[in-house]
């Protein structure tokens, strides 16, 4: 017959396992939705720049392991833009620029399919 002790750390090992095995499922679906906001903002952002487009600019950069993976998305070349194309400026001479958002829309329309897949791989183990 078990003890207590044996069974809380047979239960404590389980879910060890399971963890291990949940983490790669969880970084693959990170890496897919930091991706697929790449791509919409490639779409969806200004094309200003010529031969080298603002829209192309972004990248998805991780950072971290396991439960501490996360992926920064920016522009690495044309990053001091970003927020006055997203929210608006008011130019110098004077005339206003209205905002043309890309990142706001990405975020909101992907992460909540995300979280929710999230969800799921916890629920369920992925199954």
């Amino acid at each position: 017959m078990a003890t207590l002790d044996e069974l809380g750390s047979a239960i404590e090992n389980m879910v060890e396992d399971y963890v291990e095995e949940l983490i790669p499922k969880l970084e693959k679906r990170l890496a897919e939705t930091a991706e697929e906001i790449v791509k919409y903002i490639s779409n969806h952002a200004p094309r200003s720049g010529g031969s080298k487009p603002f829209a192309d600019s972004f990248v998805a950069t991780p950072q971290g392991e396991g439960i501490n993976k996360t992926i920064s998305i920016y522009s690495n070349t044309k990053g001091k833009l970003t927020h006055l194309l997203e929210f608006g400026f008011t130019h110098k001479s004077g005339k206003y620029v209205g905002p043309r958002p890309f990142l706001r829309p990405a975020f909101d329309l992907l992460t909540p399919k995300m979280l929710e897949d999230i969800r799921q791989l916890i629920e369920k183990g992925g199954l």
